[in-house]
């Protein structure tokens, strides 16, 4: 499907996934309504907090927005900071106190791109002290494969590790990955999901992601001064609605 904006993106979304369900079923004892493989552009993506039928959603969403957006900005994973946006985030913390799905921290923070094996050693300065090889961040990756071809297919940007895939984990990172591209000199995003809850969600990923295109966009500007926005693909292997905010739903829909 193919959207205006993220507004209109998001509430069909919800509608399509309330109303035009393919499977109904119980992860955890959870009763969703669920379409697989759901996929959405956006023509005009924008970072502004998303809009519903509902003014009192609306101030929920603007105000948990601003606060995710500076969790993920200060590029920590610890609990103890996501607490301050929700207590949500206590019950899914690793037994270290760390969050796996501290986007920030995985795009911006942690050096999880490179091979131990055979990547090449960071500096000349580094040569000649055998010191060790370069890592990089996924957004160092991303920016350095762009700026290195302009037509790259390679600036993927990993969220979901495998250290996050261990038993008893109870924060699976949702965001797996995702792919910038530049073509006709303008600057996409693909990202894909394998879980989405439209609610609790999407609501606030939309945002974050389309911000990233923003940062991004700055950051090559000055490689590529034509370079403009384009964009935003959204795929989820799951997206769903948990059928306990049936009520708020129906109010962000208008149908309340």
């Amino acid at each position: 499907m193919r959207h205006h904006n993220t507004h209109d993106a998001y509430l069909i979304t919800l509608s399509n996934v309330w109303n035009r369900y393919e499977h109904r079923s119980s992860p955890r004892g959870l009763p969703i309504r669920e379409i697989a493989n759901y996929y959405f552009e956006v023509i005009n993506p924008t970072a502004e907090p998303i809009q519903t039928m509902s003014d009192s959603r609306n101030e929920v969403i603007a105000s948990y927005t601003k606060k995710e957006l500076d969790l993920y900005r200060s590029c920590s994973n610890r609990v103890e900071d996501f607490a301050q946006a929700s207590k949500f985030w206590e019950k899914i913390a690793n037994p270290d106190g760390t969050i796996n799905s501290a986007y920030g921290y995985l795009i911006w923070e942690n050096e999880s791109m490179g091979s131990d094996k055979f990547s090449q050693k960071a500096h000349w300065s580094d040569r000649l002290l055998g010191s060790k090889v370069e890592k990089l961040t996924p957004w160092e990756w991303c920016v350095r494969s762009l700026k290195d071809d302009k037509d790259s297919r390679q600036a993927i940007m990993k969220f979901l590790l495998p250290e996050h895939l261990y038993l008893g984990n109870k924060d699976v990172t949702c965001t797996t990955h995702g792919v910038w591209s530049i073509r006709d000199d303008k600057l996409n995003l693909s990202i894909v999901m394998r879980s989405n809850d439209v609610v609790k969600g999407l609501a606030f990923d939309l945002p974050f992601f389309c911000s990233l295109m923003d940062t991004m966009l700055h950051q090559l500007s000055f490689t590529y001064p034509n370079l403009q926005k384009g964009r935003y693909s959204h795929f989820v292997h799951s997206m769903h609605a948990y059928e306990k905010d049936e009520k708020v739903i129906l109010e962000m829909l208008g149908k309340s």
